[in-house]
């Protein structure tokens, strides 16, 4: 299932973090695992990951800003995947975020088409 299709933020890129909506993060969170192998809500949800072919653990993280998105003072939450694997990802590429399988969050890079 398609996520979102975004593009990788100049502010994120290189650090391992992946802007997501606010209704992916919800879709996200009940996909919780913890380290342990119990499910629920945790501070930094815990999700399996993929980038192209590579997979790895990643978080949930939601992070309260007070930038111009949504009014400046008033404040907002962003939300992020972030994962080692997702420090390849150079800003401005375009991303296609799937679920598969129902527990494997996915980023895969289009690829443009070829000539015959």
């Amino acid at each position: 299932m398609v996520l979102e299709v975004r593009e990788v933020s100049r502010k994120t890129a290189r650090d391992g973090r992946l802007e997501i909506s606010e209704a992916t993060a919800r879709r996200l969170t009940s996909l919780d695992e913890h380290r342990d192998g119990s499910r629920g809500a945790s501070p930094e949800p815990i999700l399996l990951v993929a980038l192209d072919r590579l997979r790895d653990v990643g978080t949930l993280v939601a992070m309260t800003c007070t930038c111009d998105k949504g009014g400046g003072a008033s404040g907002h939450t962003h939300h992020f995947v972030q994962s080692p694997l997702f420090r390849a990802l150079p800003a401005g590429e375009t991303v296609v975020m799937e679920l598969l399988d129902e527990k494997l969050f996915s980023v895969a890079r289009p690829h443009p088409l070829r000539s015959v």
